[in-house]
């Protein structure tokens, strides 16, 4: 899981937003995709629904659209660092976790403000 974490936090340092945000997808030892918040882009057309802000991409939506595989039963990780490059809280939003939802990932976890700096969601919970 620690691969995870730093792949995670260099994704968020790329956000090009105040909250940086980075999100890695995952099956059992392999990376699958990886995303972060950033402007939405011409090329990521996504539907309405599952857009919380107009001009944005969420970290987790840029990851789903970024792979380039079937994410049934894999697992995604979403860490949100503030300035001092500190764990503050990540748990995706309600519009994201339809689009979780929808392709299949089975857990989600993601940071929280203080120790144990990580909580999961598994997909019967959603």
């Amino acid at each position: 899981m620690e691969k995870y974490i730093d792949i995670a936090i260099d994704e968020a340092l790329k956000s090009d937003h105040r909250h940086k945000i980075g999100c890695v997808i995952f099956s059992k030892k392999s990376l699958l995709s990886k995303g972060h918040n950033t402007s939405q882009k011409t090329k990521k057309k996504l539907h309405p629904k599952y857009l919380k802000w107009e001009n944005s991409i969420h970290a987790e939506v840029d990851a789903i659209i970024n792979a380039r595989t079937d994410l049934k039963d894999a697992c995604m990780l979403v860490i949100r660092i503030n300035r001092d490059k500190v764990f503050r809280l990540a748990k995706p939003c309600k519009n994201c976790m339809m689009y979780i939802n929808h392709v299949g990932i089975k857990k989600v976890y993601y940071s929280i403000n203080g120790y144990p700096y990580f909580e999961s969601i598994k997909r019967r919970d959603f």
